[in-house]
């Protein structure tokens, strides 16, 4: 029995869409399953919830998420029972940065006839992000990355975006995260912070671009932010940029594409377990791309155990 988890707004109604090729392979193929159609974050959650509570050995669930990443969160943050969870997704969102970087085909009847006939079974590392700030405090799992800051100024303007959705329609929404980037560089404050890599001596950081730590290479529609993270060694990888002048800061987000971008001594990378960042004044955060406030301290940890199939 397949459990199919659907966003019939991901992408602009491309979930919909989606849906009804899923539908009609798995009713021509007899395939056992039910669908539920999500109605808001609470409600994704919840359903999950419900239905991985009680698996076991016996009965283990498996997932098939039809959404984009901030979908895809909301159900790692529903999962009760990893170790008899398994999850799958096809792709319907806009930035799709999970998919992309695990290497999910766009072609909706070639995945899923890896998840039916050809599985792909891998146990890959989530995060865990703590955070704090004023009005706002929680604890929640991330399936791609974290951090504060430059990226998350990004996100929660696009988020916020009349232009995103117009673009999406004609699958150019990619272009709306460049032009804010680089937007952000001549707008953003920078503000003093403290970073403390696996509980070591603090690094003080007189104007804090961003940080950001990475379960995976990518993020923010394909952006190789942290191009040797692996998503199985059970460690963060994090891009920790200082502000710089900013035409160095333009010339850096042109090598990102070419990961080039650590020549710069202003950006450092770092492996841990573990990572802590507090800043003197509240920042906008992200978890995967969502924006849920401005904080001023954010811990990120490195977790294993979640099963994908595809």
């Amino acid at each position: 029995m397949y459990h199919i988890i659907m966003n019939p707004t991901a992408s602009s109604g491309k979930g919909a869409k989606v849906w009804k090729q899923v539908q009609k392979i798995l009713q021509e193929e007899n395939v056992a399953y039910e669908q539920y159609q999500t109605s808001s974050v609470m409600d994704t959650k919840n359903i999950v919830r419900r239905l991985t509570a009680n698996a076991d050995s016996e009965h283990p669930v498996h997932l098939i998420v039809l959404g984009g990443d901030g979908t895809l969160n909301t159900v790692l943050n529903g999962i009760e029972q990893f170790e008899y969870t398994t999850l799958s997704c096809i792709r319907t969102g806009s930035g799709n940065d999970f998919a992309r970087n695990v290497g999910i085909s766009k072609n909706v009847s070639r995945a899923m006839d890896g998840i039916l006939h050809h599985p792909k079974d891998i146990c890959l590392d989530y995060g865990i992000a703590a955070y704090k700030g004023d009005g706002i405090e929680g604890k929640r799992r991330f399936l791609i990355s974290s951090g504060m800051g430059y990226d998350a100024d990004i996100c929660e303007e696009v988020s916020r975006s009349r232009l995103k959705r117009i673009l999406n329609r004609i699958h150019l929404g990619k272009l709306v995260y460049v032009a804010i980037g680089i937007k952000q560089i001549f707008t953003r404050r920078s503000p003093k912070a403290v970073i403390v890599v696996d509980k070591e001596t603090p690094i003080n950081v007189k104007r804090l671009f961003f940080c950001v730590g990475m379960i995976h290479p990518m993020e923010g529609g394909g952006v190789p932010f942290c191009p040797g993270a692996n998503p199985q060694d059970h460690m963060l990888d994090v891009c920790l940029v200082k502000a710089m002048p900013k035409i160095k800061l333009l010339l850096a987000v042109m090598l990102v594409y070419m990961k080039q971008h650590y020549l710069f001594s202003a950006i450092t990378q770092h492996r841990c377990q573990e990572i802590t960042i507090t800043s003197e004044e509240p920042q906008w955060f992200h978890i995967d791309g969502e924006t849920p406030g401005q904080i001023q301290y954010l811990h990120l940890q490195c977790e294993k155990g979640l099963h994908i199939r595809m």
